[in-house]
C-alpha cells in the first residue's frame, strides 16, 4: 500500500464514510432536541398542575424557566435547520467556483452559516439539558413534601 494513489483512494473513501455518520449523528441530534423539548415542554404545561398545585408550589419560577429553555431549544433547533439549508447553497457555490471554476481560494473558504449552525446546535442543547434539570428540581423541590 504504498502507492500514493491508493492511499488517497482509501482516504476518500474512509472520510466520506465518516462525513455520512457525522451527518447522521447532527441529524439524530437535532431529532431528538426537537422532540424532546416539545414534549418536556407539553408534558410540563399540560401535565404539572395535576402533579403539584402552582397555587401551592414553591418556587414557580423554576418552572417558568424551565419553559423559556424548552422553547428556546425548539426556537433554536428549527431555526439550526434554515440556517443550515442556507450554508448548504453556499457550500454548493463555493463547490462550483473549485471544481468548475479553478479558484482554489474556494477550497477553504469559511462559511458562516456553517459555523452558526453549529453554534445553535451546542446552545439548543445546553438550553435542552438545562431546561430538563430545571424541571426536575422543580418537581423534587415541590414533591418532598418540605
Amino acid at each position: 500500500m504504498d502507492n500514493i494513489e491508493d492511499r488517497k483512494k482509501l482516504h476518500s473513501e474512509y472520510r466520506q464514510e465518516l462525513l455520512k455518520r457525522q451527518l447522521s449523528n447532527s441529524e439524530n441530534f437535532d431529532k431528538a432536541i426537537l422532540s424532546l423539548s416539545t414534549a418536556g415542554l407539553g408534558f410540563s404545561l399540560a401535565f404539572i398542575k395535576d402533579i403539584i398545585h402552582i397555587s401551592e408550589a414553591k418556587f414557580v419560577i423554576l418552572l417558568h424557566v424551565s419553559w423559556y429553555l424548552f422553547a428556546a431549544a425548539i426556537i433554536l433547533t428549527v431555526s439550526s435547520f434554515l440556517i443550515s439549508q442556507h450554508g448548504i447553497g453556499k457550500q454548493l457555490v463555493y463547490a462550483e467556483q473549485y471544481y468548475l471554476g479553478g479558484k482554489e481560494e474556494f477550497l477553504r473558504k469559511k462559511n458562516p452559516s456553517a459555523t452558526l449552525t453549529i453554534i445553535l446546535n451546542w446552545l439548543s442543547g445546553i438550553c435542552f439539558f438545562t431546561a430538563v434539570l430545571v424541571t426536575v428540581i422543580f418537581v423534587s423541590q415541590n414533591l418532598r413534601g418540605g
